[in-house]
């Protein structure tokens, strides 16, 4: 039976059962006083003054006042009487529906029970108290023993009471009061003194989903937990609704059934609170969980069953009351009546019923505590969901930092220490290409060699083909395999991007919409994807091929255009100076001797070669100035162009993700501020 039935079949079988136990006594009887006397006299005096009703005349028929008609009376009808002061309470459901349906959303159980606080609160009923219990604990004879009154009892309501599940498996019955036994499918009426005197109905529960079980329960307002002494509360059916339970209070747990052999009442309550205090109750704030202070009853329905039997067979029995068959009733039904306990457990829950005031409101502000704290568990649970996904956001921005800062140490550009050289390193590499350029300045290709030779243009061709041979070759191949590096580091890298973007946005429901997920954010990392360039293995090389580049194109050229104008210098000055000595010794000058003019004309030629060999030793230096700031700077570019490719190839796609995962993550962090914040003014307001 769903919970708006159940909230809905107690005005109506009540009026049912109203209508139709009044409709005798109001058609027996008139409505009002007044009209009963009027109508008896009239008809006293009808019957004795038959004269008066045969012979009228005509000038009296005015002055006769006709007899007032008698009035059929009309059925009553039970009009639905509002709860008091459930005006105040209402817009707090209401407002707790609201955020339960649109700010948590998903599962739409606790919606549901607060629509059926709602409109529980449409009218006011009576009391109700729930029973439930696992089988073996029987908590239909607990009932049927609890609601029997021998001394007012009918046959017929006694027996309407003991067969109210015959022949079906309800899963919620409800027993309330009325005059006479009225059976539904599924509710029973009855005239029973302890409903009348503690004003509820009684509920028996036996649903086999908890959540529908939880759903009945908290639409009622108090609790019967029937245990047996065996296993007690460590049954499926109250293991996963008793911390509920417990946690709104208004709670009685009883013991049915015999004490297995050398055990004591006290020992059965110390392992039932035990049991207890190991379930996790969060309880109401104006509510509190203490295991030692909940009600705990132990009775024998089977004996008060059989106790109620035997009296009411010896009440049956028609013979001399003092008979010993009647004697014998007696005696069974109060030995075995007081040793059931029944007596204690209805005097027990009548005194703690009655001291509950305004059973719905209470109801109510209950159910709507325990779905504010439904609502805060769901924010709690997702602050958690939100600091693991910091985590691992954390761990990916982590993760790709650790892989290309252990890539950059590793790396020919960031090799190198301060004041020496590293093998491996760029300034390693050039000064060997620097060693080897030098020998060939000092051989071949020095001054002597070059005037010896005349072949000024293998300047240029013996120091091009050097560089494009032995330039930065083992660089480029350590680089060439860095780029190998690299670009499985970005596979790696971009997999663990996709896969945490999965775990964080992908929802397991296919109903609800995980809240780290963003269109936006995925359609970027798509399209970056896409553009972002993979890792080729000439990718971090074009530095070393740019300044090698330079240095044939502008050092080199230059070094040779030096060389020619140097040696072009050494023959002119040289030429002009032997020239210049011939022709002091020749007439008609002859200013010098022959051996003058000779040792003028060898002094030039020295003086020629060595002026060469200083314009020669220029040339190299400014060649050597170039090869310091090219190679410097292909340092910095081949760091430049590694740092470049780790920024927009390597790390592009999982710092972007980070970045827009925290983003989402601030955003929804602040809307658990947010919805904590209405949570605690509706706390406040209960």
């Amino acid at each position: 039976m769903s919970l708006t039935r159940l909230v809905r079949s107690a005005p109506r079988q009540v009026s049912r059962i109203s209508s139709k136990t009044l409709r005798p006594a109001v058609i027996s009887s008139p409505k009002y006083p007044s009209s009963t006397t009027s109508s008896q006299n009239s008809q006293h005096l009808f019957s004795a003054s038959g004269s008066i009703l045969i012979r009228r005349y005509a000038s009296a028929a005015t002055a006769i006042k006709p007899s007032e008609p008698f009035q059929i009376p009309v059925e009553d009808v039970i009009v639905p009487k509002p709860v008091s002061g459930a005006g105040d309470l209402i817009p707090i459901l209401q407002d707790i529906q609201d955020l339960l349906e649109q700010e948590i959303g998903g599962d739409d159980i606790w919606s549901r029970r607060i629509r059926n606080s709602l409109e529980d609160l449409q009218s006011a009923r009576r009391g109700r108290i729930a029973v439930i219990g696992d089988a073996l604990a029987a908590p239909r004879d607990v009932v049927s023993a609890l609601l029997q009154d021998p001394l007012a009892d009918t046959e017929a309501s006694r027996r309407a009471l003991l067969t109210r599940h015959e022949g079906s498996n309800i899963d919620v019955f409800q027993i309330g009061h009325g005059p006479n036994p009225h059976r539904e499918p599924e509710s029973l009426s009855l005239s029973a003194s302890w409903l009348q005197s503690t004003g509820y109905d009684v509920i028996e529960v036996n649903t086999k989903k908890a959540e529908d079980t939880l759903s009945t329960l908290l639409s009622t307002d108090s609790l019967l937990v029937v245990l047996d002494p065996i296993r007690l509360t460590d049954t499926p059916q109250l293991s996963s609704i008793l911390p509920l339970a417990l946690s709104r209070g208004s709670i009685h747990l009883v013991i049915n059934g015999h004490l297995p052999p050398n055990t004591s009442q006290t020992t059965i309550e110390a392992k039932l609170r035990d049991q207890l205090s190991k379930l996790k109750v969060n309880p109401l704030e104006e509510t509190s969980f203490n295991p030692a202070s909940v009600p705990i009853s132990f009775v024998k329905a089977e004996k008060a069953l059989d106790a109620l039997d035997a009296l009411a067979a010896g009440l049956q029995e028609h013979g001399p009351s003092t008979s010993t068959s009647k004697t014998r009733a007696f005696e069974v039904f109060q030995n075995q009546f007081l040793e059931s306990h029944i007596g204690p457990l209805q005097s027990s829950l009548l005194q703690s019923l009655t001291s509950i005031s305004e059973p719905q409101l209470s109801t109510s502000r209950q159910v709507a505590g325990l779905a504010l704290s439904h609502i805060e568990n769901i924010i709690a649970s997702d602050r958690d969901i939100v600091k693991d996904a910091l985590h691992t956001v954390s761990e990916l921005r982590r993760g790709a930092q650790q892989g290309a800062s252990k890539a950059k140490h590793l790396s020919v550009a960031s090799r190198g220490i301060e004041g020496g050289l590293v093998e491996g390193s760029v300034e390693y590499d050039m000064n060997k290409v620097q060693s080897q350029l030098e020998e060939k300045f000092n051989g071949r290709l020095s001054w002597l060699g070059l005037i010896g030779r005349t072949r000024v243009d293998d300047v240029q061709f013996e120091l091009t083909n050097h560089l494009n041979n032995n330039f930065a070759t083992d660089l480029e191949r350590q680089i060439i395999f860095e780029s190998g590096q690299l670009s499985h580091l970005q596979l790696q890298l971009n997999t663990l991007s996709d896969h945490t973007i999965r775990q964080l946005s992908h929802s397991t429901s296919s109903t609800s919409t995980h809240p780290f997920t963003s269109p936006l954010l995925l359609n970027h990392l798509s399209t970056l994807s896409l553009s972002i360039p993979p890792l080729t293995p000439t990718s971090l090389t074009s530095p070393i091929s740019t300044r090698r580049q330079q240095l044939l194109t502008q050092s080199i050229p230059r070094l040779h255009s030096s060389a020619q104008r140097a040696l072009l210098t050494t023959y002119a000055t040289s030429l002009l100076g032997v020239s210049l000595s011939w022709m002091s010794y020749v007439p008609p000058i002859a200013l010098t001797s022959a051996s003058t003019a000779l040792g003028l004309g060898i002094l030039s030629v020295v003086a020629s070669l060595a002026l060469g060999q200083r314009l020669w030793g220029k040339a190299q230096k400014k060649f050597w100035r170039d090869w310091k700031r090219i190679t410097g700077m292909m340092k910095g570019d081949l760091e430049t162009r590694f740092d470049t490719a780790l920024r927009t190839q390597v790390l592009a796609k999982p710092l972007i993700s980070a970045e827009g995962l925290e983003k989402l993550i601030q955003k929804r962090e602040k809307r658990l501020d947010e919805l904590q914040d209405k949570v605690n003014g509706l706390s406040k307001r209960i």
